[in-house]
């Protein structure tokens, strides 16, 4: 969390009031100056089961790869705290400050896991704020980064959260390439308080869209598709955003993430994906 004090009260109520609650609940806090560090605390003390961390980097950026290391050193930090209380953790995850869950959220989610013992990651789908839509372009393989779930063998054969910008995706990707399932369970529904990427706004957030996108290696091709999906959905800008931001990392030469088992992905296998999801083959987009 950074600065999300207005949204606490109601993200503690929903994790509280879970069917299945987790065992202990890790809070990173990147560097706060709005009283959310000090209001959690306060509730930790209450809880017993919060523990509430301060990040082990400045925020130099908001977002890219400075979130993915302090979330990927979250996870290690709450499974190692877990697991020094004496609970045998099986199954670790993410959770965003800005999210709400339905009170059936984990306990669905585990029922799933139970029933196919090859799930590696799974997550609830998004629902737009203020509307009973979901986001769009969510696929049944991939689930979300905000509420993403870990089978914990497959957390440690991926090496842990990727610390690269696009870490959700990469770590779904990761989990598929070792023979894991990945699963965005449709019928789940959590509430996405503000929409993906527009904490500072839609075209800020989709310029930065567009450039993870040169960043994981995405072909060209699928960039200009994105773009014109974008473009569909309102405020209609986005798309444009979107490719700008792209373009901008392209001519500057930006630096690209180093590991080619993600590069090769991105430029090549995604396109079929796309494909597939588009036509209805396995892979499916949610509506």
């Amino acid at each position: 969390m950074r600065n999300e004090l207005s949204l606490l009260p109601q993200l503690v109520e929903s994790v509280e009031r879970q069917q299945v609650r987790p065992a202990l609940w890790l809070i990173v806090d990147d560097h706060s100056t709005d009283g959310s560090r000090e209001w959690f605390e306060a509730r930790a003390e209450q809880l017993g089961w919060v523990i509430v961390l301060t990040a082990p980097e400045d925020p130099d950026e908001y977002l890219g790869g400075h979130i993915a290391r302090i979330k990927s050193w979250g996870l290690e930090q709450a499974v190692e705290r877990a697991t020094e209380r004496g609970v045998r953790v099986e199954f670790c995850g993410i959770l965003d400050a800005d999210v709400l869950l339905p009170v059936d959220h984990y306990a669905r989610l585990l029922a799933r896991f139970a029933s196919d013992p090859k799930l590696g990651v799974a997550s609830s789908v998004l629902k737009v704020p203020g509307s009973e839509r979901v986001e769009r372009w969510q696929r049944s393989d991939r689930p979300r980064g905000p509420t993403q779930l870990f089978r914990r063998n497959c957390w440690e054969a991926i090496g842990g959260l990727p610390t690269y910008q696009g870490y959700d995706a990469i770590a779904n990707l990761k989990a598929k390439n070792r023979g894991f399932h990945t699963l965005l369970m449709a019928d789940l529904v959590a509430t996405h308080r503000r929409e993906t990427s527009t904490r500072e706004g839609h075209v800020r957030g989709f310029h930065r869209r567009g450039s993870y996108a040169y960043y994981l290696h995405l072909h060209p091709a699928l960039v200009l598709a994105r773009g014109l999906a974008y473009c569909l959905d309102a405020p209609h800008s986005k798309g444009i955003a979107f490719l700008r931001g792209w373009c901008s990392a392209a001519l500057k030469r930006s630096a690209r993430c180093p590991d080619p088992e993600v590069a090769h992905h991105f430029r090549h296998d995604r396109i079929w994906e796309v494909m597939d999801a588009t036509l209805g083959r396995g892979i499916r987009f949610v509506r």
